[in-house]
């Protein structure tokens, strides 16, 4: 993998972590528990787990032939970029999670872990992996892009509430559905 492939992972995962649900819990913990406490909690379960996911795509990977991969990949891709617009075509807004009063660094940790299972961006962190093969980079990548997103949206709040929701599932889903179509090319990721 070279430095543009890992730039572009990051700024991908940056990018499609922005519209996620993680960052309303981001912002809304870190006012009850403080940022430090949100911040390691939410970027070590979601970096766990875009390892874990990374590894299985590579494992799948290996199964795999060469053509095969860049299929499945835009198909994978097309489906999260679809997805994306879909929701930005129907307005969708984030909920709110529950009021929490002040929680332990464990319980901001498994919030996360369970928020981000079979989220878009662990989606895009498997195909990523597919392509690349690449499992420990793309999970650093990837693991940099949310950690950004979570920090930047807790440092941010006032800034993140006022960016449209809708542009940036319009933006993250057409720049996937580009990477998904370069994909189908045969043009690795």
């Amino acid at each position: 993998m070279n430095i543009t492939e890992f730039l572009l992972i990051l700024v991908i995962t940056l990018a499609a972590e922005l519209t996620d649900k993680s960052m309303v819990a981001a912002v809304l913990l870190s006012r009850r528990n403080g940022a430090t406490k949100t911040i390691s909690a939410a970027v070590s379960a979601v970096g766990l787990e875009a390892f874990i996911v990374a590894f299985i795509a590579n494992s799948i990977r290996l199964i795999l032939k060469g053509s095969i991969i860049h299929l499945v990949t835009g198909i994978v891709l097309t489906g999260i970029g679809g997805l994306l617009l879909w929701k930005a075509l129907r307005g969708e807004e984030e909920e709110s999670e529950e009021d929490q009063r002040s929680s332990s660094w464990l319980k901001i940790f498994v919030i996360f872990f369970l928020a981000e299972l079979g989220d878009v961006t662990q989606a895009t962190t498997a195909g990523f992996s597919l392509a690349t093969g690449a499992p420990i980079w793309v999970g650093l990548a990837a693991t940099l892009g949310m950690g950004i997103s979570l920090t930047t949206a807790v440092a941010l709040t006032r800034f993140t509430q006022h960016l449209s929701q809708r542009l940036l599932y319009t933006l993250a889903g057409l720049i996937i559905l580009v990477l998904a179509g370069l994909s189908f090319a045969g043009i690795g990721v």
